[in-house]
Parts: structure tokens; C-alpha cells; sequence
């Protein structure tokens, strides 16, 4: 018993060495392309400081969920399908070397409204909106964008490789090892979302909209 546990240990830190090696560099470009959008996000709300308020926060749902014109399930769902729609847009559009820049281009679209909506509850509430960002929002958002870095490292790197090596060598294989791994990955943001909405509510204690 206590054999077949370290054989399955390590195995799967093997798996996991393997998986790191791969993807690392593509992995680490896409960490600093969402860096730029979340730093672009957050000069963007510092520079119309002066104006914003609650209301211009890119999550509308949010908004509604605080006002209390929004359930849990409310938030859930269009969060699910927008990462869906993320990660859909990753997979399919990567079938040449120059579409690369659609999976970066949600890369950086996903830093900036994170970086946005972060800054502007800093800004709006004040200490209330740091404890409120780093403790219910920021933990499950980073989270995501981990997964969504991932879904685009793989899917430029099979590019990568279609356009060095043939979509036919080893094609299927690859593939099916790839769809697996997207399978489990949208699990996990799924998982992400559902804890996330679920510990929402209690952002309507420390802030409340009329």
C-alpha cells in the first residue's frame, strides 16, 4: 500500500517536472503579458481618479450582486461562461503562428479588467475595499489567470509545434493529451468560480450600496 502511494507521488511529481519544462517559457511570457494589462488597468482608473465611483466597475454583475439585485448563481454562471469564452477563443484560434497574439491578447484584456476593477474598489472604499480585494476577489481571480495562462502556453506551444513539425506528427495523440489537460483545468476554474461566489456575500458586510 504504502509502496503504491510513493510509486503514484512520484509519478505525478514527474508528470508535473515534465509539464513545467515544457511550457515554462510560454508560461512565463503570457505571466508578463497579463502583468501589462493589470498595470495599464490600474494607471487607467489612477488617471481618472477624480471621476470614478462604484458604477464604472467592468464587473456590471458585481455591481448588481452588491446592490442585492443578484443572487450567488447570478455571478456564477457569467463568470463561468466568460472564461469559457477565454479559454475557447485560446484553443481555436491558435491553428497558425500568427494568430499566437488572440491567446496574449486575452492575456492582456483579462490583466486590465482585473487591475480596473481591483483599483477601483481600493479607491471607492477605501481600506474596506483593500481588505475586501485581497481577501474575497484577488485569491480566486489570480487563480484563473494561472489557468488561463496555462490554456494559453499549451495552445501556442501545439502551434508551435504544427507549424515546425506538421499537424500529422503525432497529431492525434497530442491532441487527446491536450484536451485532457484543458478538461481538468476547467474543472479547477469552475471549482475556482463556484468558492468564489459563494464567499461573496460576505462583501456586503463591510460594503454596502443604496
Amino acid at each position: 500500500m504504502r509502496t503504491s502511494y510513493f510509486r503514484c507521488e512520484y509519478k505525478l511529481k514527474n508528470k508535473l517536472t515534465l509539464f513545467l519544462q515544457e511550457y515554462k517559457v510560454v508560461a512565463f511570457i503570457g505571466s508578463i503579458v497579463l502583468m501589462f494589462g493589470a498595470i495599464v488597468g490600474v494607471f487607467t482608473v489612477i488617471k481618472y481618479s477624480a471621476d470614478i465611483k462604484i458604477d464604472n466597475l467592468s464587473d456590471a454583475g458585481l455591481v448588481e450582486f452588491m446592490k442585492g439585485n443578484k443572487g450567488t448563481m447570478g455571478l456564477y454562471f457569467p463568470y463561468l461562461f466568460g472564461f469559457l469564452f477565454s479559454a475557447i477563443i485560446m484553443i481555436f484560434t491558435n491553428f497558425k503562428p500568427v494568430f499566437c497574439v488572440f491567446s496574449y491578447l486575452v492575456l492582456v484584456v483579462k490583466g486590465y479588467l482585473l487591475g480596473f476593477d481591483i483599483t477601483i474598489l481600493i479607491f471607492v472604499y477605501g481600506f474596506w475595499g483593500i481588505v475586501n480585494s485581497i481577501v474575497l476577489i484577488l485569491p480566486f481571480e489570480l487563480i484563473i489567470c494561472f489557468v488561463l495562462i496555462l490554456f494559453s502556453a499549451i495552445a501556442i506551444k501545439q502551434n508551435c509545434s504544427n507549424a515546425k513539425f506538421g499537424k500529422l506528427c503525432g497529431f492525434k495523440n497530442y491532441t487527446f493529451d491536450n484536451a485532457k489537460i484543458y478538461g481538468f483545468f476547467i474543472f479547477i476554474a469552475a471549482i475556482t468560480l463556484l468558492l468564489k461566489c459563494l464567499i461573496m456575500p460576505l462583501i456586503r458586510v463591510t460594503i454596502i450600496i443604496n
